[in-house]
């Protein structure tokens, strides 16, 4: 802990190539440096929240998830803690796209094509981080 919720660093590494009409990209992006608050759970209007959460603090359970159910999202007494701070730094394979392309093939002349581009893409695809969600905003909290 220690940073801002606005990252001291952000990395963008983006990899293309090309082979015999095979191709592939890869678009990594990231950020480090940065504390990232994650927003708490109310118990008003909602049912269940003690058993989402885990179990609570008492003296019979002193190894408890939670410290204490709140019915206010803004108890002052969680805001001077680092239970609900998180390192957000991550890694995220952002963009990936693989391709092959059809030129000179017998079939492209009665269609009457000159090229064909048949690709795959995806985004968002993998995260490293250790934040219990996945997030690149800090919405849900407070600063750091």
């Amino acid at each position: 802990y220690g940073f801002s919720n606005v990252p001291q660093n952000t990395i963008n590494f983006q990899f293309g190539l090309d082979y015999k009409g095979f191709s592939g990209f890869v678009q990594f992006y990231g950020a480090s440096n940065v504390t990232r608050s994650v927003g708490l759970q109310g118990l008003g209007g909602v049912r269940n929240t003690v058993f989402d959460e885990g179990s609570y603090w008492s003296k019979d359970n002193v190894n408890a998830d939670v410290p204490l159910p709140r019915w206010q999202v803004q108890a002052s007494d969680y805001t001077n803690g680092t239970r609900f701070m998180f390192d957000g730094s991550y890694l995220r394979l952002k963009y990936a796209e693989i391709s092959y392309t059809f030129s000179k093939e017998p079939f492209m002349q009665r269609l009457g094509l000159t090229s064909l581009k048949l690709f795959v893409n995806g985004n968002n695809l993998y995260l490293w981080t250790e934040m219990p969600d996945d997030r690149e905003t800090n919405t849900g909290g407070w600063s750091a």
